[in-house]
């Protein structure tokens, strides 16, 4: 230690060779199967020992990895080069079936309240906890209930990315209607609504604020150098009134409040997209009066008749 302090340098005599040896191997195997030739070569251009070992001392690390726990074979592959491998040891982290459907109810839990960067960061998280357990399913599993099992992962970065710079890009979308063609549009964000993931933005074939559901973005084709911000989007202002406690609200970009009373709260939506705005009052169901404009208010009550009509009827 004297030594060390003095120098600041690690030689032979600080070292526990045969237990420093064994953990070098230790982690070696761990990446991948290895033949002795690379293990050897692996010693030999190692900064501290800089030395080849023989197989006879190749086997005693062995053993010693063996004596610890760990279970170690040696396989041939089709170049005919035997190769060691770690099957398995002590240090495994292991999940029982059990343990695992725990960890997807809290999963489930805790995913309701998280916008789509969180939910994305977490997918990432249980992808490197199952690369260190033993059962392989936990990251499966996920997947089954997460939803972006449909969403390409690096796509869905990029359109995050592109949200965050407020990019104009030109997305290939396969329309269910038109099947698929070019969209451009100025990138807002990316939210989930219903269990899926939608990228919003100002589109330039309507000229409105719209909504696109990500897992049929295919690509995005290009990425505008510069923007041309649209001078005819047609917009317009929907006054609602909520009954419920004003402190509660929970409002969006293009909503203020105008007026607070008692257990009520008047809001002024500016929308250039009237599907979206009726989808967004129609989730606050009974509690939900529209008062402006009347031409807006009409069409959502006969929507409203409309959908009476369709359980009432014979």
């Amino acid at each position: 230690m004297k030594e060390f302090i003095k120098n600041q340098k690690v030689t032979y005599n600080l070292m526990s060779f045969t237990g420093y040896k064994a953990l070098l191997l230790f982690s070696l195997l761990s990446e991948s199967p290895k033949s002795y030739n690379d293990i050897s070569d692996y010693f030999f251009n190692h900064p501290y020992l800089r030395e080849r070992i023989s197989i006879d001392t190749l086997r005693v690390y062995i053993n010693s990895l063996k004596r610890i726990g760990c279970e170690i074979k040696r396989t041939r592959g089709e170049d005919k080069i035997s190769r060691y491998m770690i099957v398995s040891h002590p240090f495994e982290l292991k999940m029982t079936p059990a343990q695992i459907q725990s960890v997807i109810k809290v999963y489930k839990s805790i995913v309701k309240n998280m916008d789509i960067k969180e939910i994305l960061a977490m997918e990432h998280l249980f992808e490197k906890i199952s690369y260190y357990i033993k059962n392989t399913e936990l990251a499966a599993d996920i997947r089954k209930i997460s939803m972006l099992k449909d969403v390409d992962i690096k796509l869905l970065e990029d359109l995050l990315d592109c949200c965050d710079k407020k990019e104009q890009i030109v997305i290939s979308y396969n329309s269910p209607n038109s099947g698929t063609k070019d969209i451009e549009l100025i990138a807002d964000k990316i939210e989930s609504s219903n269990g899926k993931i939608y990228l919003y933005g100002i589109g330039f074939e309507y000229m409105q604020y719209g909504s696109f559901l990500v897992s049929r973005i295919k690509k995005i084709n290009e990425i505008k150098l510069t923007k041309t911000a649209p001078d005819n989007l047609k917009t317009f202002k929907i006054i609602y009134e909520l009954e419920c406690n004003p402190e509660n609200i929970q409002l969006q970009e293009n909503e203020k409040i105008i007026e607070k009373k008692d257990n009520k709260v008047v809001i002024e939506m500016n929308t250039s997209n009237d599907f979206l705005a009726r989808q967004r009052l129609l989730e606050y169901g009974p509690i939900c009066t529209i008062l402006k404009p009347e031409n807006f208010k009409n069409e959502f009550v006969n929507l409203l008749k409309d959908m009476k009509a369709g359980y009432y009827c014979d």
